[in-house]
């Protein structure tokens, strides 16, 4: 059975999974305050934190009024706001095949051990909340309002329900499937009354659904979101969404004639159209620019996750793919090693094709963020290699690769984010009255994009945790 890529989300039913940890007033200095929106570098600074909000920011030492031992003393440190990743599954399980009534069934084996685990391994690497673009909605909703409440240590979340798709796989805990019995409307409306953020929308919609579908979540006061195929992300945002996933705009449309034709002759099903595309893609010509000019001028919010992808493509090299599989939770591991690649059954011919064609996606993604199209960092956590709060800081290094300034790779990892998310109000900088969400490292990624790996301590609503102890606690 072929696995569908990229769309990887399961769902946990959460309950009472942490006692929250007590947040008091404290005080945090010494530390190098680090600004993405103003690029400002403020030194001998001091942060006062009551209760899950910041209060005050300051030079030199802090009130008097702070007891000593509510006083953290990080003198050469950098601290900055908590980190998004705009693309995290994080309740997802193992992908697993069956048959039903000589059917092929996919289905996501959702479990709370494995929520726990990536909730505490985000947190560890500095991620204080996410957007999860998929899963099943009664269990998504119930993770974010356990975190929401503290009842479980891990980010918080906005999320979307799930995936919503016309396919040839029922896809048991993850896609809600578009038919006469059940039309787009229906799961739009059913999925709102569930609680989602988001409604997520697939790519093998017709054109007519995604109009509905898009039309609906709007009516409901939802965004609709989308990780398109043959349907291209120019038709996409002229019928309604609102944010695309995916530096991979692979739609036949997007490609000038005689390459359409050539392409559509010789193409194979699944993830080989992530390279293929590529390889006839021509980025100046007129269908690219003028995609390129419709997402700036629309707003249209894109999360490249490049880093999914590169595992991809270098799926032959075991020390490239498997360097963070420490962090994901073995069950996950296993599963991708076994089931669920989106390079099953590529050959070496395949990965040196994949290989050839990155710098042209590194070129795409420096295009869409040079004209203007809101950009964030997201992971697509949890497919095939992709290791929660590790894949954040890759993906962050990919796009330097992509020659995105490091100022601007910090906010499309914070403010942006909390802009787009609609919670600019309460997070992404650091400013008095936001909550207290702050990333606190041992050296300054503004001025090297890889120390955003070196996390010191993450302070999270207030409650300061130490990533060595989440990482110890995540598989228990």
């Amino acid at each position: 059975m072929k696995i569908r890529p990229c769309i990887c989300a399961a769902a946990v039913a959460i309950g009472a999974m942490a006692v929250p940890v007590k947040a008091e007033k404290s005080a945090y200095f010494g530390l190098t305050l680090l600004d993405p929106v103003s690029e400002m570098r403020r030194p001998d600074t001091y942060v006062v934190v009551d209760g899950a909000k910041i209060v005050r920011i300051g030079r030199g030492k802090p009130p008097a009024s702070i007891p000593p031992e509510r006083r953290h003393d990080f003198s050469g440190r950098f601290v900055m706001p908590g980190l998004f990743d705009t693309h995290a599954h994080l309740t997802l399980g193992p992908v697993v095949g069956k048959r039903v009534d000589g059917k092929p069934v996919l289905q996501v084996l959702g479990n709370d051990a494995y929520t726990r685990h990536d909730a505490r391994m985000l947190l560890a690497h500095g991620i204080t909340t996410i957007r999860d673009p998929g899963g099943d909605a009664r269990r998504m909703v119930a993770y974010r309002d356990a975190a929401a409440a503290g009842r479980i240590v891990g980010p918080e979340a906005r999320v979307a329900g799930q995936v919503i798709n016309r396919s040839d796989v029922r896809f048991e805990n993850l896609v809600d499937q578009v038919s006469d019995a059940e039309p787009i409307d229906g799961i739009v409306g059913r999925q709102v009354s569930e609680g989602v953020d988001y409604v997520k929308l697939y790519d093998a919609l017709t054109p007519d659904d995604i109009a509905v579908g898009a039309a609906t979540a709007h009516k409901a006061g939802r965004k609709a979101i989308a990780h398109l195929g043959d349907v291209s992300w120019v038709e996409g945002v002229k019928l309604g969404v609102d944010a695309l996933m995916h530096a991979m705009p692979i739609s036949p449309d997007l490609l000038p004639e005689p390459q359409r034709a050539a392409y559509l002759a010789k193409r194979r099903p699944g993830a080989f159209a992530f390279f293929e595309w590529f390889e006839v893609a021509d980025l100046d010509a007129p269908e690219m620019r003028q995609m390129i000019a419709l997402l700036a001028r629309k707003k249209i919010w894109l999360d490249a996750t490049m880093i999914a992808f590169k595992l991809a493509f270098w799926g032959d090299d075991l020390a490239y793919r498997d360097r963070d599989a420490a962090i994901a939770h073995p069950a996950m591991v296993e599963n991708w090693r076994t089931l669920f690649r989106f390079d099953a059954g590529w050959s070496a011919d395949d990965y040196r094709r994949a290989k050839a064609v990155w710098p042209k996606v590194l070129r795409l993604v420096r295009m869409l963020h040079d004209a203007g199209v809101p950009m964030t960092i997201g992971t697509d956590m949890n497919n095939p290699f992709v290791a929660p709060g590790a894949s954040l800081s890759r993906e962050m290094a990919l796009h330097a690769d992509a020659g995105i300034p490091n100022w601007s790779i910090l906010r499309m990892a914070t403010a942006d984010p909390a802009r787009l998310m609609g919670l600019e109000r309460r997070t992404g900088r650091l400013k008095p009255g936001l909550d207290a969400d702050m990333l606190i490292l041992d050296a300054d990624p503004s001025r090297d994009i890889s120390a955003i790996a070196r996390v010191v301590a993450v302070v999270e609503n207030g409650r300061l945790h130490d990533p060595a102890e989440l990482k110890r606690s995540a598989i228990r």
